[in-house]
């Protein structure tokens, strides 16, 4: 039995720590693209992502995927809303900030999470967590007064609206946390989809900007989220949040290894500050969470 506990356990930790590695992955295939501009890319990273999610969905759900949809209920839509947005400021914000700007900020959306569970579902809020806030909130301004000065803020203040958004999302799912809300980000994933028609120019697209589109939906966005569903079955949440930080790590260093990107010194700065507060902040999640009962 405790053999057996154990390789669930091992199980979901792959699953959530390969969900990392895919989610880094965003700030070097936004790099490495060529022609297309960011609503063509976003475009066809959405189609490609919906055409993975909805195989999953149906794997998953069969001839029941529209009872799964209607299952997510208003959270689930407001989570969709929620989450469309932050996939479209978030490839935008790694267009015109750096990888590490983006990422650190991210970084912080558990911590504002719990801020939000505390006001809307009330619950209790730990010393920790509001300490981890207001550091991370020093972290995020010497970030966007660098970003100020630099006379470039729109990247690091977009990238304030994925941590929204996936505050808005955690805090809809713990809503509805006996519900599967994967058909959720499908939601989101038309919205994005839909955004990007009505914005675009011309939606075309060379075959180098395609490949690099079609990794970013199925890979980046679609693999993740469906490992990080699997994973978080075996794992406690704690530890969830804990390994998925590992992309604020990988990030910045996929885009240094490839095109040299350099973060500033107030970037590297106030990314230690928010960090320090992310990862104290999962430790003492950590600390409190119970083995999940398998």
């Amino acid at each position: 039995m405790g053999d057996a506990v154990e390789s669930r356990h091992s199980y979901g930790v792959l699953c959530v720590v390969a969900a990392s590695v895919f989610t880094s992955l965003a700030g070097l295939l936004v790099r490495l693209t060529e022609e297309a501009d960011g609503w063509t890319l976003q475009f066809w990273r959405q189609v490609c992502f919906l055409v993975f999610i909805f195989l999953f969905l149906w794997w998953r759900h069969g001839r029941r995927v529209p009872e799964a949809v209607t299952a997510i209920g208003l959270p689930g839509l407001v989570a969709a809303l929620a989450l469309g947005m932050a996939f479209v400021a978030y490839l935008f914000a790694l267009i015109f900030t750096s990888v590490a700007n983006v990422v650190f900020i991210g970084a912080t959306s558990p911590i504002f999470a719990a801020l939000l569970a505390w006001l809307v579902l009330r619950e209790r809020l730990p010393l920790a967590t509001w300490l981890a806030m207001v550091a991370a909130l020093i972290g995020i301004g010497i970030m966007v007064g660098d970003a100020s000065q630099a006379g470039a803020p729109v990247g690091t203040l977009l990238a304030l609206i994925p941590v929204a958004g996936y505050a808005v999302m955690l805090v809809c799912i713990r809503a509805r946390r006996n519900i599967d809300m994967l058909p959720a980000a499908a939601l989101a994933g038309v919205f994005a989809l839909l955004v990007s028609v009505a914005m675009a120019d011309d939606l075309s697209i060379s075959r180098h900007d395609f490949a690099i589109a079609a990794i970013f939906g199925v890979v980046q966005l679609g693999l993740q989220y469906v490992l990080t569903t699997l994973g978080a079955r075996h794992v406690p949440a704690g530890e969830v949040a804990l390994l998925g930080r590992l992309q604020i790590v990988l990030a910045p260093l996929w885009v240094w290894l490839a095109v040299n990107e350099v973060p500033s010194n107030a970037t590297f700065i106030g990314g230690a500050i928010v960090l320090s507060a992310v990862f104290a902040n999962a430790f003492h999640s950590l600390r409190g969470t119970k083995p999940i009962p398998q």
